[in-house]
């Protein structure tokens, strides 16, 4: 029997799938309570986006010609990093899945930006 199936058999991976999925839904419920209201806004300026601010703070921009959503990095990206011990595969996952879920927007990928347009 090999060690991968003895993990299996004792639980060791089950461990790691159980924690992982909490992490999961402790950072959606950080997004939900922290940016789960933002307000949509649109410019002349950028006419193929649309930003979603938390007061004059863009949080994310969505381009809507390609899918790709705009995270700020100093807001949300870091804070999974840094909090959540997170790499950037498991950011861009879970940021395009709560974005899709609570604000209806058909996403590609998401990236993290610092270059957040000023409004």
């Amino acid at each position: 029997m090999s060690s991968l199936q003895r993990n299996i058999i004792t639980g060791h991976n089950m461990k790691i799938i159980i924690t992982e999925s909490k992490r999961e839904k402790a950072a959606i419920n950080w997004l939900n309570k922290n940016y789960g209201d933002l307000e949509p806004y649109k410019t002349k300026k950028y006419p193929g986006h649309i930003f979603y601010r938390q007061g004059k703070e863009i949080i994310f921009y969505y381009n809507k010609k390609d899918g790709y959503v705009f995270v700020n990095y100093k807001e949300i990206w870091s804070f999974f990093e840094s909090f959540f011990g997170m790499e950037y595969e498991q950011i861009q996952d879970l940021t395009k899945v709560w974005v899709e879920e609570s604000y209806n927007l058909r996403v590609t990928t998401t990236f993290p930006t610092v270059d957040c347009p000023k409004m």
